[in-house]
């Protein structure tokens, strides 16, 4: 319970102490990245469907028995090769592809092996491109990508010619000119995803680097000045013999230290992503050890879940007030879909109570588009009201 105790009311805990729970819902979003990163490669095989077309034809066809063997042999090691590559370097896929000799290697075999395909199964070894050139295109870099285009779409207009069977291979001449189009289409956009991602992280992070810097300003700078004057002022006090009075400011500036210290904490686990869950949880715990009623009504499925990592913020930020200010023996917290209200049955709020991270609060719903207010309470003390921002356009 100590550790709860301090991280709430801002006294010394160990680094990373409450990491797993504030982080609960990154590491689910860590979660789903590593399994895309580590199957994603697999929807590749969806394209092996394309082998039917070299498959049937040394299947059907009055093939020698060690003829079909060593075809589908080279159709193994075909369909292994390019497997490989993909699960290798997907992670790759719209970053500008790679020229690594392993990759390069991987797909150049995989053009070898087109070779021998033509003298078995002619015109139908043109169902082998689409793998060539989705290679090319997910994987490699521009320069291979240009080059094995202007090879593949030469060679499926240009075999079925060479070979007279041009009317056999007509579906598959528009199946690689067609592949290779859906291909450059799905590349140009898993990139634009890519690029837009990568904006956007600068943007939270430039954001997230503003609202530390208002939080500094407004709670750290308001407590900074404050300590100036309160010891220009004792100093003046001394001088002037009122030794009493400037005890009493001096006291006072041990609480503006301590109010300055738990700002630049309560900004710094700012920085983590709050899960509200979790959050909930520890608060109900410290309240019960701390011998404060703490009643939930509602739960955190209720929020949409792009506001419960702000949500938990300002309740634990309201909780945190009430344990140190309010005096209160109770507090109830009510959870809707449009709203959270923190109650409590405490001193209630004072007209120069204008501070205790109130703006932080407030602050931190305008980020998400919603609304903070602090007043009365019906139940006697003082209640903080959330209101997200559907409700607010509901309302207009």
């Amino acid at each position: 319970m100590g550790n709860d105790l301090r991280r709430l009311r801002g006294t010394r805990h160990a680094p990373g102490q409450g990491a797993s729970v504030n982080n609960s819902a990154g590491n689910a979003m860590d979660a789903e990245e590593q399994f895309w990163r580590r199957w994603g490669w697999m929807l590749s095989g969806v394209w092996l469907l394309f082998l039917i077309f070299p498959i049937l034809q040394l299947l059907q066809n009055p093939y020698p028995s060690h003829v079909r063997i060593i075809g589908l042999g080279l159709l193994v090691i075909f369909s292994f090769t390019y497997l490989r590559g993909f699960r290798k370097y997907s992670h790759l896929v719209g970053q500008g592809g790679t020229n690594e000799p392993e990759a390069l290697l991987s797909f150049l075999l995989l053009a070898v092996l087109v070779v021998p395909a033509i003298f078995f199964i002619e015109v139908n070894a043109l169902g082998l491109l689409p793998f060539i050139t989705s290679f090319a295109a997910f994987l490699l870099t521009k320069r291979w990508v240009i080059a094995t285009y202007a090879v593949a779409a030469a060679l499926s207009i240009g075999l079925p010619i060479f070979l007279g069977q041009f009317s056999d291979g007509l579906f598959l001449i528009g199946l690689n000119l067609a592949m290779m189009v859906v291909y450059a289409v799905t590349v140009a956009a898993i990139s634009r995803s890519v690029a837009s991602e990568e904006l956007r992280g600068d943007y939270l992070v430039m954001a997230e680097q503003e609202r530390v810097a208002r939080d500094v300003h407004d709670g750290i700078g308001h407590s900074l000045t404050a300590l100036n004057l309160k010891a220009q002022l004792a100093l003046r006090l001394i001088d002037a013999g009122q030794i009493d009075r400037a005890r009493t400011e001096v006291q006072q500036l041990s609480t503006l230290a301590l109010d300055a210290l738990a700002s630049v904490r309560t900004t710094v686990q700012g920085l983590e992503r709050q899960d509200l869950d979790a959050e909930l949880a520890l608060l109900r715990k410290v309240c019960d050890d701390s011998g404060l009623s703490f009643t939930l009504v509602g739960n955190a499925e209720q929020i949409e879940l792009r506001w419960r990592s702000h949500t938990a913020w300002i309740v634990r930020e309201a909780l945190t007030n009430v344990l140190r200010h309010a005096h209160a023996g109770a507090v109830r917290v009510t959870i809707t879909a449009v709203e959270v209200t923190v109650d409590d049955d405490g001193d209630g709020l004072r007209e120069q109570d204008t501070g205790h991270g109130i703006r932080g609060m407030v602050e931190r719903a305008k980020q998400i588009g919603a609304t903070a207010t602090v007043g009365p309470s019906p139940f006697g003390g003082t209640r903080l009201q959330l209101i997200f921002a559907s409700s607010i356009k509901e309302q207009q």
